[in-house]
């Protein structure tokens, strides 16, 4: 049996959608969520104080931040629009799988440059290169850059990870970034 949650509408022509960008996330465990979702016309701390990560660009697209349930996976799109409280939401179900799968390929694409292009096994990647090379921001406490830590934290080929206060800084495991690093010019 599939069963997940929706929101219906009734006899609408179409879906009204809107281009988005989740420029943070909010993670919150199920209770957390529950509460909040419960009362979304409470002001919230959180929303007061990353008020300037929602708004609509010149192009259309709506900044918002994501309230996000780290155990069942649903979520909140929210955009307060200067308010204090999620004025504008979008119910998000199972939102998760698809954070967590775009932060994988993001972290796939960080640890293969890192292994082709290190000297030494040590890589160091600025933020504003991962927003700017693979479309994640990454600020200080925006829910994001801790979900791509623990994702780096998970993988195998790295022997140390530090977090600078703009950057992650990287040790390679020799042995995996040999199986990629080309070895050119080796005198035999």
């Amino acid at each position: 049996m599939l069963i997940t949650k929706g929101v219906f509408e009734r006899k609408i022509p179409r879906f009204n959608t809107e281009d988005c960008v989740i420029e943070g996330i909010e993670l919150m465990d199920e209770k957390e969520f529950k509460e909040f979702s419960m009362d979304l016309l409470k002001d919230r701390d959180f929303i007061k104080d990353r008020k300037d990560e929602m708004y609509i660009d010149s192009t259309g697209k709506v900044h918002a931040l994501l309230a996000l349930n780290m155990d069942s996976g649903d979520g909140i799109l929210i955009d307060s629009q200067g308010y204090d409280y999620p004025r504008n939401t979008a119910f998000m179900p199972n939102i998760k799988s698809y954070i967590d799968k775009q932060i994988s390929m993001v972290v796939d694409k960080i640890m293969e440059e890192a292994m082709r292009n290190t000297s030494n096994g040590s890589w160091v990647i600025y933020f504003d290169e991962i927003e700017e090379n693979y479309g994640l921001i990454i600020k200080e406490n925006n829910g994001i850059g801790s979900m791509v830590l623990a994702e780096l934290e998970n993988r195998e080929e790295l022997a140390e990870l530090e977090i600078g206060e703009d950057c992650f800084d990287m040790m390679l495991y020799i042995e995996h970034w040999s199986e990629i690093k080309p070895f050119e010019n080796m005198e035999m």
